[in-house]
């Protein structure tokens, strides 16, 4: 038996957003970092399922969809974290087994660790790549270089997890990492609107992000294309053919100003023309 209808209060007026999405056929859907991920790091299994659980929903109802997500850093942090426990670890055991090596080659006894070339002592290849100069000295470079190789490892996590949140709705999803260079070129914008049509057409979810580890976070100056995942919404939206672009954020809507600001303003429907203030970035931003 059908359920019946819910008729809507008097005088309730539907969002234009919402109104907007009711007849769209292609959707593109951006997720930040302060979205896809806790306080601490970890991927925020609550919001990421729900997401997924909704995206399957309109991917049911023949909407396709393209799906913009943060979070590969954030991800990547806590493995480079973990990794690098490990590995000064495993570097503390072996230094402890040196140390004992030599005494018993200074002391003319057979040394029991002899032997095994690792523990012997540092190969000449990573004793060149610590005495490098040319690593990254300023905290600037140390940080790019930092978030780049949080980028390359986190991204092949968030990935697994999301592929595993997909297969539970018996939805396939791919991945695309996309630089500035790539909406510059022509024909490297044409191989990439072939590619999306080509995987929307057979059902498959783009999964969109910034390659991170090539462009480490390139932006924030006046000539680049784009500096966020926010823009590359935008961007994948124009170049895609979506009709709509929602944007989730722990911000409650588009102000006039910085939220932080006293005296902000939010704006009940943004349309484009109006004036508005860019802050900072989320803490947990990319």
């Amino acid at each position: 038996m059908a359920s019946p209808k819910t008729e809507a209060p008097v005088g309730y007026a539907e969002p234009q957003s919402r109104a907007a999405l009711r007849g769209a056929r292609r959707v593109l859907i951006k997720a930040g970092t302060a979205i896809v991920t806790n306080e601490d790091g970890h991927p925020s299994l609550t919001r990421l399922g729900s997401i997924v659980e909704q995206i399957c929903e309109l991917h049911r109802k023949g909407i396709q969809v393209m799906f913009v997500s943060s979070g590969a850093v954030g991800m990547g942090k806590r493995l480079l974290k973990r990794q690098t426990r490990m590995t000064m670890s495993l570097m503390e055991l072996h230094n402890e087994f040196d140390e004992k090596d030599r005494k018993n080659l200074l002391d003319g006894e057979e040394g029991q660790f002899s032997s095994s070339p690792s523990l012997i002592g540092r190969s000449p290849s990573l004793l060149n790549f610590l005495e490098r100069s040319d690593r990254p000295s300023t905290a600037a470079e140390r940080k790019k270089t930092y978030d780049s190789a949080c980028a390359a490892a986190g991204q092949f996590e968030m990935m697994n997890l999301y592929s595993s949140l997909f297969d539970q709705f018996d939805v396939a999803a791919s991945q695309l990492l996309l630089t500035q260079a790539d909406f510059q070129d022509e024909t490297r914008l044409k191989n990439l609107q072939n590619a999306v049509e080509r995987l929307m057409s057979c059902g498959i979810v783009p999964i969109i992000n910034e390659n991170d580890a090539v462009s480490a976070n390139l932006g924030y100056t006046p000539g680049d294309v784009f500096s966020d995942n926010d823009s590359l919404a935008g961007l994948c939206s124009r170049h895609f053919g979506a009709e709509i672009c929602v944007l989730l954020t722990d911000v409650e809507g588009v102000y006039d100003r910085p939220p932080s600001e006293e005296g902000a303003t939010m704006l009940s429907f943004y349309n484009g023309s109006q004036s508005v203030g860019i802050g900072e970035k989320s803490s947990r931003g990319e």
